[in-house]
């Protein structure tokens, strides 16, 4: 889930209380180069248990993300992680000049955001000045890719990420597969190049896999030898993502899965101690 340390709409205490009131018993925060939202919760006492995490973008194809969960303090991973954020909030400035000069000025400070500012955040202020109707259209009008204000950001390729969250101990993880637009054989043929540069895991569980069914997907992972992870990829309510909670009662053995990705943590924290 994504908190206001990248595009969520809700602070990471926040979140948590939601999280609780919606009755999720184990939660992941995955912040969008950003690990300032799990971070702020470390040595809190929340109301739900909080795995650390992170959701790069990938470069390659549309809509590639890795996500990553650790205990380690991937030192290295940070850096890296830092760095991206930097470079994407100077990426969003450009995309402010453009809006500029399509004649809808914003400025900075006066878009809400508390972490990276980033398309979402651009795409709400938009809303609030008329500029747009709804978040989507400042997507497909302006923010998308190829469109008037678009500006391209630099990313990891998965020959660089996969290594990277392995090296400092974390669990690198497909995100969404679905949102790939690849047939079953060109996934697995990319899952299996990808579990060859050490990727772990496959996000099965998605809110985007709902209409064509977990069962296919759910049982190639599986037989690859993959982690089985999943969630809500909440934002906020009203949007194209989940709300917390929403893929548990179709993840039938989310207790195993959960079980199988806290020991491979672990294992993880193990290893980069030695």
């Amino acid at each position: 889930m994504h908190t206001t340390a990248s595009d969520g709409v809700l602070s990471p205490v926040q979140l948590a209380e939601k999280a609780a009131d919606a009755g999720v018993t184990i939660m992941a925060v995955t912040d969008h180069d950003s690990f300032a939202g799990s971070d702020s919760l470390r040595g809190m006492a929340t109301p739900v248990p909080v795995i650390p995490g992170v959701e790069l973008s990938i470069r390659g194809m549309k809509n590639l993300h890795l996500l990553g969960y650790g205990l380690t303090e991937a030192q290295e991973l940070r850096q890296k992680v830092a760095e991206l954020a930097f470079k994407r909030e100077h990426r969003a400035e450009r995309m402010l000049e453009k809006l500029h000069q399509l004649g809808m000025p914003l400025k900075a400070e006066q878009i809400i955001h508390e972490g990276v500012l980033g398309r979402p955040h651009i795409a709400r202020a938009m809303v609030t000045a008329g500029y747009v109707e709804t978040v989507q259209e400042a997507f497909d009008r302006y923010l998308g890719d190829g469109r008037p204000a678009y500006v391209s950001g630099e990313r990891l390729s998965m020959d660089e990420a996969i290594p990277l969250m392995r090296r400092n101990g974390f669990i690198p993880v497909l995100a969404h597969p679905i949102q790939l637009g690849k047939d079953e054989c060109t996934l697995r043929q990319l899952l299996q190049y990808w579990q060859s540069l050490g990727l772990m895991g496959v996000e099965v569980y998605h809110p985007s896999q709902t209409g064509q069914g977990y069962g296919a997907l759910d049982q190639m992972v599986r037989r690859m030898g993959l982690l089985v992870t999943g969630g809500s990829d909440f934002h906020q309510e009203n949007d194209s993502h989940g709300l917390p909670g929403c893929t548990a009662d179709a993840w039938n053995q989310a207790r195993e899965d959960l079980q199988k990705l806290m020991q491979a943590m672990e294992q993880m924290k193990t290893n980069e101690e030695k």
